[in-house]
């Protein structure tokens, strides 16, 4: 099936289990591209939703690694789709593998799960792989970010607010300063289910905690800020 990427004048062609979800649209809603960045990274790229996205924001080259060989492909499928072949590229790559070095930017939509959490495992490998971490543990992503990043460049992350010490101590132990925190909540009198994350590599201390990013006002009906991000704002 082919559509329009939500937001955008791009599309997508996605196959059977491949859709992606709400995780992608709201990290690309906070991912920030420095104007000087050269390379982009997207760790764990899935079909290129999030590449997608990244490239209305800047001009710089982009690189998805992705270590599913059918999501590998349909992402290369995808690049082809929207004619971006001199801006994306994708590696069929274990990112535990990757050698690159001095990234500018790297962004990452990781597994949520914990491998012991079995209650939560899916009913393909496909998926699990995607959701769960038994090809890459939160740990190994953020030790692999801060060897590939170059000094003073970002790192972009949605994640699960029940693992956000988690999350803090790694960045601390690998050189990665937290500087922008942003927690997304289905409604106003909810908890949060997601936390939006910006680091930078050797970033000197102080973090900011912006707003809280609510999904819907009631029931069936999305907040004023979802339906601008929806729209591509």
């Amino acid at each position: 099936m082919i559509r329009t990427l939500l937001g955008t004048n791009l599309l997508i062609e996605q196959k059977g289990r491949q859709a992606f979800n709400l995780d992608t649209v709201l990290l690309q809603s906070f991912i920030k591209v420095p104007v000087r960045a050269k390379t982009v990274l997207d760790l764990g790229t899935g079909i290129g939703p999030l590449m997608l996205y990244v490239s209305q924001k800047t001009k710089a080259k982009i690189i998805g690694v992705e270590i599913q060989e059918t999501r590998y492909l349909q992402a290369l499928k995808n690049i082809e789709l929207n004619q971006l072949q001199h801006q994306l590229s994708c590696l069929h790559l274990d990112i535990n593998d990757l050698k690159m070095k001095d990234v500018d930017v790297i962004v990452s939509n990781p597994p949520f799960f914990k491998v012991s959490e079995s209650s939560n495992l899916n009913e393909t490998e496909e998926d699990t792989i995607a959701r769960h971490e038994v090809k890459l543990s939160l740990n190994e992503l953020i030790e692999k970010v801060s060897k590939t990043l170059k000094y003073g460049g970002y790192f972009y992350m949605i994640h699960r607010p029940d693992r956000l010490m988690e999350i803090l101590s790694l960045c601390e132990e690998n050189h990665l300063a937290i500087k922008r925190i942003r927690f997304v909540h289905p409604y106003l009198n909810h908890e949060a289910n997601h936390v939006l994350i910006e680091a930078m590599k050797y970033g000197s201390s102080g973090i900011k905690v912006e707003k809280p990013l609510i999904l819907y006002k009631d029931k069936h009906l999305i907040s004023e800020e979802m339906e601008n991000i929806y729209q591509g704002g």
